[in-house]
């Protein structure tokens, strides 16, 4: 029996395309330079992830070259609409080249021809013969003409995680039967308005699938055209049957030039003067050294333990002469005496698993300093005695640290300071605050992770007491830049004080109603049933409503409705959430499909999943408050989401009512009104809007009011609705464009609400002038309490990033200041349920948008909402008067 021939595996990856779609795939991303950094993660991320899951034998990466390629020269007209692509864009290119390079992987690009040229004649010249199979990897569909028996093109539909890989079969699905041979004459038929190739006018995809379909090629079509009466639509004298409506005819024969003409321009060329064959391309090993610096400097930590090969080549932080205490009272006395001795020492625990704080055991802890390590198993009586020195405990996720800790019955150190924490404060704008990547960051090292279930007779000491050393590590330099840039304030007297709040919210969870969900799904899933329904009857037809592919034909092809402004993509129009909303009045199907995403999403996040998320033990919800995500200020939650739970539907709000107090208790609501445009009002000194306030008129009605020069009583509901868009929208740096969409009038309309809504509020106009020229200036802004955001885009070429960025600008210092205030309200509350031995009777909750949520003993309840409203309205004083409202209630919703 003859052996199966090893097969390579070519992969060739077309940077260009790869680089654009990382680019507008990802948020804006700086180095620590502050030079635009997201495509080249995002490159590096997709690269690795081809790598690991294609594994190819052999590899190379082409990219265009700068100037005219021979299609310019031969056809002026050829991507001329396009937009030139930012400069923060090609300034990642020579990144993303030495990106590459470090991961050894040739480069092939030629002067005068396009990367996909030079993917065509590689794909041609290797010599296959059974031997090698080839992979494209793309963001766009061009190269689906290459595709073949050995060839298959793997792209990106949307973002960098929708993958298709398309082969024969599934170009054939595509494209409704069309195989890859009559792609390129599908593009010369339809055109490409990407790269100005024009077409036939008056022919989109589904008619060019249908003349491909009938005539198999352009030439057969343009036979058929020269054989058929014009002036009948039907065959001439050759006896032909074919048929072709006079209206498609006609638009054949006006643009038979056009359409050759694209079909040139859309045909890759095969025969690019490239010497290099498949040998060249064999997959070595990465340049270990250059890669490791690259991630470094790009401060790109979660890509180096994905990198194949590299992951045991990292620095790892190491602890020599560990101190293992294991056994016997006597050896901790020396220990606690050293630990006495230390300014401050790093601590991490050792724990039973990686669940849930509430299933936590504690088996050991490990105490780094300058001088000493130790290991020190929870088998030793009075271990915890080593938390309770005057020394300062570095710890990293002080929150987890200290559930765990009372979990375990174990009082928490006095003085602790959280590098986790401490980052967040500097650099409010990342996600990187993990000790993974803080390791990285400050020590140039990988930590070996400890294994949380292992055995204590074993090498975890070491890694947890590595851990421990990194912590220790890492208080250093995050001590000195908090001092540096004046951040100490704000967590000594909000961020500190807030964990033990948030730590004990966790612990105490909330109690659902499972009966009521198990009510509210069943009236959710029949109102979907009849929701499908009438979508269906409405198109004429049945299709999966969540299919965007299928929506767009329904709405564009057979119903017809208006594409004016509504983005398209490679595949076609949108049929995202925002393109719908400019569809409102066009067709009753749009409010119909609306309500059947909002249902959906209503009952996939919440209805369905919160009675999985109670714990086993307590039967409550322990949701998670996150303190270092948002890059205001503001508390984030998850499992579940608090924050983003609907209230302007009515299955939204009941979503409320599921949310109860427990057995003889009532849930106390406390809701700061109207609270970032009193901070506004405030921060801008503005005579008018502080008058509006100090009087307790409705800011929405007055301000409308000022705008319409009308009297208060003649406001209408419209008014209102138009001023309260306004006053919000002044917030977030909305302009006339954004609020004609929000409010249905026209963008000249808007412009000039806008100017009356400064003409009236002029303070307001002036602060914003002011904070602008400050975040150009300082290149951050700032809130009442000092809590800093950096703007380093603020000056950005790049029109959409600079808007981006002046929008951070404006609604920073009050939506910070706002997130400032509700955090110190937290901390009063809480020191007023402990001071007056409350905790048994007073227990907080929840805190989301500008909510608190209270369990409170019944009897209690009346007084205990009154002296809440007293503390949450005292905490600060603004120059307005500062306004709580509170509400009682069995469940969140009543109490609202």
């Amino acid at each position: 029996m003859t052996p199966e021939k090893i097969r390579n595996k070519f992969v060739i990856l077309d940077g260009n395309a790869i680089i654009h779609r990382a680019y507008h795939a990802l948020p804006p991303l700086t180095s620590k330079k502050g030079q635009m950094v997201n495509a080249v993660y995002g490159f590096g991320t997709i690269l690795i992830r081809i790598l690991k899951e294609l594994t190819p034998t052999h590899v190379v990466v082409t990219f265009d070259l700068a100037g005219p390629t021979f299609r310019h020269e031969k056809y002026e007209d050829y991507k001329a609409t396009r937009v030139k692509a930012d400069d923060e864009l090609y300034e990642q290119i020579p990144l993303i080249h030495e990106l590459v390079e470090a991961f050894n992987i040739p480069i092939v690009e030629k002067k005068g021809f396009e990367a996909d040229d030079c993917i065509g004649t590689l794909v041609k010249k290797v010599e296959r013969g059974g031997k090698t199979d080839v992979v494209i990897v793309t963001g766009d569909l061009d190269t689906l003409q290459l595709v073949d028996d050995h060839v298959t093109v793997y792209t990106m539909r949307k973002g960098m995680s929708d993958i298709v890989e398309y082969d024969r079969a599934e170009v054939a699905k595509r494209y409704d039967s069309l195989t890859p041979e009559q792609v390129i004459d599908f593009k010369a038929l339809k055109g490409d308005a990407s790269d100005n190739i024009k077409g036939v006018k008056g022919i989109g995809e589904k008619g060019a699938i249908d003349l491909l379909k009938n005539f198999k090629s352009l030439d057969g079509i343009y036979k058929a055209v020269d054989s058929i009466d014009a002036d009948s639509g039907k065959t001439g004298a050759s006896g032909k049957t074919e048929k072709i409506k006079p209206a498609t005819l006609k638009k054949l024969i006006d643009s038979r030039k056009s359409a050759y003409e694209s079909q040139e321009l859309a045909t890759i060329v095969l025969d690019v003067p490239i010497s290099r064959g498949l040998k060249d391309f064999i997959r070595k090993p990465v340049n270990e050294k250059a890669l490791l610096e690259l991630l470094q400097e790009l401060e790109f930590t979660s890509l180096l333990s994905r990198i194949p090969g590299m992951k045991n080549k990292i620095v790892v932080a190491k602890k020599k002469n560990v101190k293992i205490v294991e056994l016997g009272q006597g050896d901790l006395s020396g220990v606690f005496g050293k630990i006495e001795k230390e300014d401050e020492v790093g601590v991490v625990l050792q724990t039973t698993d990686e669940g849930n704080f509430l299933d936590k055991e504690i088996l050991g802890l490990a105490i780094v300093s300058a001088r000493n390590n130790w290991y020190v198993s929870a088998e030793v009586k009075g271990w915890e005695k080593l938390l309770s020195a005057k020394t300062r405990y570095c710890v990293h996720d002080s929150k987890e640290f200290v559930k765990v800790l009372w979990e375990n019955g174990v009082v928490e150190p006095k003085n602790i300071f959280d590098v986790m924490i401490g980052s967040y404060l500097l650099h409010s704008e990342s996600r990187a605050h993990g000790l993974d990547a803080l390791a990285l960051k400050y020590l140039g090292e990988k930590i070996e992770k400890s294994d949380k279930q292992a055995s204590l007779f074993g090498k975890p000491k070491e890694n947890v007491v590595a851990e421990a050393g990194a912590v220790f590590g890492i208080a250093k330099h995050v001590d000195k830049e908090m001092e540096k840039v004046l951040v100490w304030g704000l967590y000594e007297k909000i961020e500190g004080p807030l964990v033990e709040v948030l730590a004990r919210m966790e612990r105490h969870g909330i109690a659902i109603d499972s009966g009521l969900l198990a009510s509210l799904a069943k009236k959710v899933d029949a109102r979907l049933g009849e929701l499908e329904k009438q979508i269906h009857k409405h198109a004429g037809k049945d299709f999966n409503v969540n299919s965007s592919a299928q929506l767009r034909d329904i709405l564009f092809e057979d119903l017809g409705l208006p594409t004016q402004d509504i983005k398209k993509g490679k595949t076609g129009y949108s049929t995202a959430a925002t393109e719908l909303a400019k569809l409102k009045g066009f067709h009753p199907i749009i409010e119909l499909i609306e309500e059947n995403r909002e249902l959906t999403k209503l009952k996939t996040t919440y209805i369905d999943v919160l009675p999985t998320l109670t714990h086993e033990k307590t039967k409550r919800i322990h949701t998670t408050f996150n303190q270092t995500v948002t890059a205001t200020g503001r508390l984030s939650s998850s499992e579940p989401n608090m924050q983003n739970i609907p209230t302007r539907t009515e299955e939204g709000r009941k979503i409320r009512d599921a949310f109860v107090a427990g057995s003889g208790c009532t849930l106390v609501v406390a809701d700061y009104s109207q609270v970032e445009l009193r901070i506004v009002a405030s921060l801008a000194n503005d005579a008018g809007m502080i008058e509006i306030f100090e009087k307790g008129e409705d800011i929405h009605k007055s301000t409308a009011a000022k705008i319409q020069g009308v009297a208060l009583d003649k406001v209408t509901s419209d008014m209102r609705r138009k001023a309260k868009e306004v006053n919000f929208g002044v917030l977030y740096g909305m302009g006339s464009f954004g609020l004609a969409a929000r409010t249905g009038i026209s963008r000249a309309e808007a412009q000039e609400f806008i100017e009356k809504y400064f003409n009236a509020f002029k303070g307001v106009k002036k602060y914003i002038d002011e904070t602008m020229d400050l975040a150009k200036k300082k290149g951050y802004v700032e809130t009442m309490f000092g809590r800093r955001r950096y703007i380093q885009d603020i000056g950005s070429s790049n029109f959409q990033v600079r808007a981006a960025a002046e929008r951070m600008a404006i609604n920073h210092p009050v939506q910070g200041t706002a997130a400032d205030l509700m955090k110190l309200a937290m901390i009063e509350v809480d020191k007023f349920i402990i001071d007056e031995k409350l905790e048994d009777k007073v227990k907080m909750l929840l805190q989301v948008h500008d909510e608190l949520v209270f369990e409170v003993k019944d009897s209690m309840a009346e007084k205990i909402a009154k002296q809440i409203k007293e503390i949450m309205e005292s905490v600060i004083k603004l120059r307005v008067p500062v306004e709580t409202d509170v509400g009682i209630g069995k469940s969140w919703g009543a109490a609202k």
